[in-house]
């Protein structure tokens, strides 16, 4: 088995490349202006007219007027506030965000004649960030963040109970002539009818294995539905299928939203543009739905070459969600600790004129788990000048959005050709994430302490070299485990085997001189040779000698305590839990990987 080139736990997380990209790049990428890569793949999202908003407080009082022939609707209150926020920097996104508010890039008052990839306010491009627009509480207390009252609202769905009866008039009867009057004629008679529906649907995504390509489901996917400012919500559950809590009246033009996060993960699409527009979680705007098609919605997130694309990056984050799920009932089934919850994942396949790039390679560096840390601000200060104008703000981007798990799909074809190997790569850095949450903080800061100064994995002689050895050995043995019980023979045949059970069993360690590489000193098969039933009649690494068998992958992950930092002192943990009557054939084992 050829191992894959992990950047496990730093290797430029912020795209450093560590020995390959100047710290001038870094700054230079950083400045506040809209990257120009992502405007000449995407396709802008296209706005039209401005819309008369039925639901602002002056068009609900006529409504209310009108209805009860009093000389003024005044008794009519506003219940809600239409506004928007510009936040400039870190710490003013942070404070709107944590108040739980659904905001909307686009303003919801405007027509959208296409929606696109992206959209670029033209009256903030310029600052790397854009409006933000939403409703918030008559009594919501403004912070220090710019912003802007649009509209006070009347909604009919946030009416009180209490304040319900006192209104004099039935709620629906109100909508609709509200929407009459600001000249949605045909939605006024949808608000009387009784008929309504719910959106519901599948969403799907490529997989794609050699020449073979299924539709598969993305699986607890957030789901938002919005009519003006009516929204409801839902996950997909494992076969794609969404139905969201709020129903709209059947003519309705209903806009249908997805975000790839869930309780486990968010994940984050790094785009390339602004310091506050490359941290948002990806989203995608499934369209605009009514009638009948609004509780039969069908999208499929597609394949293609175009690495820079957001269709790429997309298709890359429903592997990613998928695997998040998967791989923790993986891990529940076979006796191995989850991942922590609400992982951040950052992924990245720009790669700007410059040669910059946010992440690479794959990653499991814990950051966002570790934020009581100074780890974070360690790493920060490695690649960041002290001397750039951005530099406070960089810290902060760092301790806020810190990654716990990064993605740079365009570092290797391995990387964005084949769903089972985009798979492997996930389970594999998320066997990482299991080995973080039961080893804990001090031990990840030992190990990246080590990745910075070697620069990566070392050599097999670097000091401190036994902790990426039995580390990234477990990794790929789960990853690999994993992805063979997902996948069997349907795969991409990696390396020519037959499956990827057979692909970490045709691992060769260093010690073959036929079969020396840089990392053939991690030992990848060891820990599936623990748990298989010696080596098969097919097998062409006559230098392995397993007569061991008989073990499982939890009692391989029993062993990966905080205190194992080297490949023999895990082997005699293991003996000493579990392998005395095997203990001959255990050392026989390890020592022919070379320990």
């Amino acid at each position: 088995m050829k191992k894959l080139i992990y950047g496990t736990l730093f290797l430029a997380l912020v795209g450093i490349g560590v020995s390959s990209c100047k710290k001038e790049k870094l700054l230079d990428s950083l400045s506040n202006k809209q990257s120009s890569s992502q405007t000449k793949v995407d396709n802008p999202t296209v706005l039209g007219k401005k819309l008369k908003n039925p639901f602002a407080i002056e068009n609900m009082r006529n409504a209310y007027q009108s209805l009860t022939k009093k000389k003024s609707g005044g008794e009519l209150q506003p219940n809600r506030l239409y506004v928007r926020f510009l936040p400039l920097t870190v710490e003013e996104m942070v404070s709107i965000d944590k108040d739980s508010l659904i905001f909307e890039n686009i303003p919801i008052d405007v027509e959208v004649n296409n929606y696109g990839e992206y959209y670029l306010d033209p009256e903030t491009a310029h600052l790397g960030t854009t409006w933000q627009y939403t409703t918030v509480p008559m009594d919501y207390r403004f912070n220090n963040v710019r912003y802007e009252i649009l509209d006070s609202l009347f909604l009919t769905d946030e009416v009180e109970d209490n304040y319900r009866s006192s209104i004099g008039v039935d709620l629906l009867l109100l909508e609709a002539k509200a929407l009459e009057l600001a000249g949605y004629v045909e939605e006024a008679e949808a608000s009387i009818q009784k008929a309504q529906k719910t959106p519901k649907g599948y969403v799907r995504f490529q997989q794609k294995i050699g020449s073979t390509v299924t539709n598969q489901p993305v699986k607890s996917m957030r789901v938002q539905s919005r009519w003006w400012f009516r929204y409801g919500k839902a996950y997909t559950n494992d076969n794609g299928f969404f139905q969201c809590d709020k129903d709209y009246k059947h003519t309705r033009n209903v806009v249908v939203k997805v975000f790839f996060e869930n309780q486990y993960v968010k994940i984050r699409g790094i785009q390339g543009g602004g310091i506050l527009a490359m941290f948002n979680v990806e989203d995608n705007t499934l369209g605009t739905f009514s009638n009948n098609n609004l509780e039969n919605i069908n999208y499929i997130f597609t394949n293609t070459p175009t690495l820079q694309s957001s269709t790429k990056r997309k298709w890359i984050a429903c592997h990613g969600l998928n695997s998040v799920l998967e791989y923790r009932n993986y891990c529940i089934s076979n006796g191995v600790t989850t991942p922590p919850g609400n992982l951040n994942m950052w992924i990245s396949g720009e790669r700007r004129e410059d040669g910059f790039t946010w992440v690479k390679w794959a990653a499991a560096p814990m950051l966002k788990q570790m934020s009581n840390s100074s780890m974070i601000t360690n790493v920060a200060k490695f690649v960041i000048s002290a001397k750039s104008p951005l530099f406070a703000a960089l810290i902060q981007v760092f301790q806020i959005f810190a990654p716990d798990i990064t993605y740079n799909y365009s570092s290797n074809t391995d990387y964005y050709t084949n769903s089972d190997r985009i798979t492997q790569i996930f389970y594999h850095e998320l066997a990482h994430a299991s080995h973080y949450a039961k080893v804990g903080n001090n031990y990840w800061t030992v190990y990246i302490a080590y990745i910075i100064a070697n620069l990566g994995y070392g050599t097999s002689d670097s000091y401190g070299a036994g902790l990426v050895a039995i580390s990234e050995a477990w990794a790929e043995f789960c990853g690999t485990r994993f992805t063979h019980l997902k996948f069997g023979n349907n795969n991409s045949n990696p390396e020519n085997n037959n499956s990827w059970l057979e692909y970490i069993e045709r691992f060769k360690p260093y010690p073959n001189p036929d079969n020396w590489s840089y990392w053939n000193w991690i030992p990848d098969g060891i820990m599936h040779d623990l748990t298989d039933i010696g080596e098969p009649v097919w097998s062409d690494n006559p230098n392995v000698i397993d007569n061991v068998s008989g073990f499982t992958i939890s009692q391989c992950f029993g062993s990966m305590d905080p205190d194992i930092t080297t490949v023999n002192g895990y082997k005699n943990r293991f003996i000493l839990e579990y392998g005395i009557t095997q203990q001959t054939s255990i050392n026989t084992l390890f020592t022919t990987y070379g320990y």
